[in-house]
């Protein structure tokens, strides 16, 4: 018994890495695959990725921005609507990026999900707990102003007046370009709602997809904070899931992700061949992230020696 797989992909780079992941899919499930991508950083053509069968190409909503609404949290959102509207059947959705990889069979993946009792697999922490990886400076400053982005010509101008924050409700943020905030003291974390963060990739029901359309449906003014801040991506659908507390979610996203060499704006280490013991203890579903261009025979060894595949 195996589930009927939604899989999701959000890319905007090297279209051979894209085609390679949607194959790789493919040759272990039937459901299908929806295509988000970001045609106004690489062009894409369409065909051989249609070709892979049962795959969606859904049509961009604007440019898209890392770091903000319209990076990863509007075409998700997006994607949620149209699968309601179109009438897609799936019973789990999987959201990806095309730099995530399987680093378990998908056929073991489908099956897990048919017999798990479980409702989703998200990674969740509450942003002033003492659990959180980050501080809390950190996260007020993410989720407790509303920012506008401003074009790259004032970075240093920003940088030069950053101490002015320490004594006014402004806050500018550099990692995604300059942007600057000012301090929200309205904001939606109050009456037992709490503010969670988490990481931006998880495995939940068609149910748990459809209370997330519903909900925000039902309260525009928070949708309307996370429209105005830094990374709503990694916390917009964990603070709605888990203070539901209507479904039975598992504390794990089943991924791994190696943040101990983050960049500044927030990447993760680029995987390689001298991670294939750790990806192979059976642990994860899938990892990220790859790149061919830094690595191209940790796929090859992925294919061969964890999901039983001929490289192509």
């Amino acid at each position: 018994m195996v589930a009927n797989v939604c899989w999701f992909i959000q890319s905007h780079r090297d279209p051979v890495q894209i085609l390679r992941l949607l194959r790789a899919i493919r040759r272990g499930s039937d459901g299908p695959i929806v295509l988000r991508h970001d045609h106004d950083v690489t062009p894409l053509d369409p065909r051989p990725f249609l070709e892979v069968g049962n795959v969606e190409l859904l049509p961009g909503s604007g440019r898209q921005h890392r770091g903000y609404y319209s990076g990863q949290i509007q075409p998700y959102l997006a994607l949620l609507a149209w699968l309601e509207t179109t009438g897609v059947r799936y019973d789990w959705l999987i959201n990806l990026t095309a730099q995530d990889y399987p680093v378990t069979p998908i056929q073991e993946i489908e099956s897990f999900l048919a017999t798990t009792p479980r409702d989703g697999f998200m990674r969740w922490w509450n942003v002033l707990g003492p659990d959180s990886p980050w501080s809390r400076r950190k996260a007020r400053a993410r989720y407790w102003h509303r920012y506008r982005l401003l074009p790259a010509r004032f970075t240093l101008v920003l940088r030069a007046l950053r101490l002015l924050t320490r004594i006014s409700p402004f806050h500018f943020y550099f990692d995604y370009g300059p942007a600057i905030g000012i301090r929200r003291f309205r904001v939606p974390y109050h009456d037992g709602l709490h503010c969670l963060g988490g990481r931006s990739w998880w495995t939940i029901r068609h149910a748990v997809a459809s209370f997330v359309l519903d909900f925000v449906r039902q309260n525009p003014d928070f949708v309307r904070h996370y429209e105005g801040v830094i990374t709503p991506e990694e916390s917009m659908v964990q603070t709605i899931l888990v203070n539901s507390s209507s479904f039975d979610l598992v504390n794990d996203d089943l991924r791994y992700i190696d943040y101990s060499a983050a960049t500044r704006g927030g990447a993760p280490r680029t995987l390689t061949v001298a991670d294939l013991p750790l990806l192979a203890t059976g642990r994860y579903h899938f990892a990220r992230k790859f790149d061919l261009g830094v690595d191209s025979e940790v796929l090859d060894r992925i294919d061969w020696e964890l999901l039983g595949l001929s490289p192509p």
